[in-house]
């Protein structure tokens, strides 16, 4: 019986794999498509969603970010409750809240209640996602468990491109009001995913061992979190409420790091897992990968909601000019375990290196074009970004995890995921502010200092790449998705 409890019945480590198998996988690629078309797709309703709800500008930001927030924040406690009690139930109950959410979201008549849909969201994607890598693991093994691996990404990569291009074509068709059906487009391929995860997921194991969640450490995460992004987000607070949150802030750091060591020392596993603290390569990977991933996410997030707000192009044609970067992270994942073969943890500040450069010629340029001009060279930066990502995610796993004992490689990729979602969620907020807080008179003036932002957060990754130790290039990198 493995870890999450699956039936031993299951597994087949024969190539060609059996039809139990298959419908496993079938399950897993449905949660990847689901939960990333939603991902895909929210940039652009997000001017749409501020006309018709009439939200502020921190409304807006909170809609994009909130998200990432409850996604870092359900990963950790998920991951060590399915491998205590089995992932089939954490699997169900993951989606079962994705889609609980999505339904919020798009009845919402407020803006309040449309955050807190998308905070469902975020949380019952964390749980889910932490079980999908888990369950191809536990059935595959082998030549079949890259198929498998490969069957995965292809559903997330065809969610990348599927989702942009369904938004921008309901918005298109209806106008405005189309948002609430944007929300909706992961609703028909959730229901068929669970409905095949009922059917046909392997029942989990009876009994289990005792898990740590260390939910206090987790919440008090998850409040910093939010002193630290609400400033940012409303940066007209008065310097009262200013003081408070940096006061805020520091105590809970102090709270958060002596409830660890306090709950370490009574034998227990806390989020930030000391054996992870004391791994250099883990810890120098972990910070420059989620300065990676946030800026990433946030330069293509403020892109889409640039080119929505400042020109009249179609949202088709700003959602097609994504595809050829989707192509080319594809291309990049392909080539890095290759690259990463021959030239080791080399690969990830050399990754890096052309991301920080293709945003600097991109900042420089802006300029001297015109807009219409800026439109097309982004998509040609979208591309180098694409592939240059391709290279990175991969490395980024084999070389986190490089020194990480198998008994806690659930809990480092989790808290891996965590920290770039929480980034994700300060940088979305931070780049978004900026380009909002210009109103109607959206110009390239404040596109250029959102991607500043983003082009700093690169820069300081790729220093810290820098100072990895080396790594054996017997390491082999594992092709996964890092983002929801």
């Amino acid at each position: 019986m493995g870890p999450a409890g699956l039936a031993p019945s299951v597994r087949d480590d024969t190539l060609g794999g059996s039809r139990a198998q298959s419908l496993v996988l079938l399950a897993c690629m449905g949660a990847g498509f689901t939960t990333l078309i939603d991902g895909a797709s929210m940039a652009y309703i997000a001017p749409s969603v501020g006309e018709s709800l009439g939200a502020s500008t921190a409304g807006v930001q909170w809609f994009l970010a909130a998200f990432s927030l409850t996604f870092g924040l359900g990963l950790a406690p998920a991951g060590r409750l399915g491998d205590a009690y089995g992932r089939r139930k954490l699997f169900l109950l993951g989606l079962s809240l994705f889609l609980t959410g999505c339904g919020l979201a798009a009845a919402a008549a407020e803006t309040w209640m449309l955050i807190l849909g998308r905070l469902f969201q975020g949380l019952g994607a964390g749980i889910l996602s932490a079980q999908v890598l888990g369950i191809i693991q536990d059935t595959y093994s082998g030549p079949a468990r890259v198929r498998a691996f490969a069957g995965y990404t292809a559903a997330g990569a065809a969610a990348a491109v599927a989702g942009p291009l369904l938004s921008a074509l309901l918005l298109e068709v209806i106008g405005e009001a189309a948002w609430r059906l944007v929300l909706l487009l992961p609703f028909l391929a959730g229901i068929g995913t669970l409905w095949v995860a009922w059917r046909h997921l392997p029942r989990d194991a009876k009994g289990s061992a005792a898990v740590d969640l260390d939910i206090p450490g987790v919440l008090l995460l998850g409040a910093l979190t939010l002193t630290v992004t609400l400033p940012v987000v409303d940066p007209g607070v008065g310097t009262g409420v200013l003081t408070a949150l940096v006061a805020a802030s520091i105590l809970l750091v102090m709270l958060l790091c002596g409830w660890e060591v306090s709950y370490r020392r009574r034998g227990r596993l806390p989020v930030f897992a000391p054996e992870l603290l004391r791994s250099r390569s883990y810890m120098v990977t972990n910070a420059a990968a989620l300065l990676w991933f946030g800026s990433i996410l946030a330069f293509s997030t403020v892109l889409v909601m640039y080119f929505m707000a400042a020109t009249d192009l179609s949202a088709f044609l700003i959602a097609a000019a994504g595809i050829p970067g989707a192509a080319a992270r594809f291309l990049g994942a392909r080539m890095s375990n290759r690259l990463f073969s021959r030239w080791g943890a080399t690969v990830f500040p050399a990754a890096l290196s052309g991301q920080v450069v293709a945003l600097a010629v991109f900042v420089v340029v802006s300029y001297s074009v015109e807009t219409m001009a800026l439109f097309w060279i982004s998509a040609a930066v979208l591309v180098v970004l694409g592939f240059f990502s391709g290279m990175t995610e991969p490395t980024v796993r084999a070389v986190a995890l490089a020194e990480v004992g198998p008994h806690l490689r659930g809990v480092a990729a989790s808290f891996l995921q965590l920290t770039q979602r929480l980034a994700a969620t300060f940088l979305i907020a931070l780049v978004s502010g900026l380009l909002l807080s210009a109103g109607l008179d959206v110009g390239t003036g404040s596109l250029r200092m959102a991607t500043l932002v983003c082009l700093t957060a690169s820069a300081v990754a790729c220093f810290l790449a820098l100072l990895l130790p080396p790594l054996s290039t017997s390491q082999p990198a594992t092709s996964s998705r890092q983002s929801q």
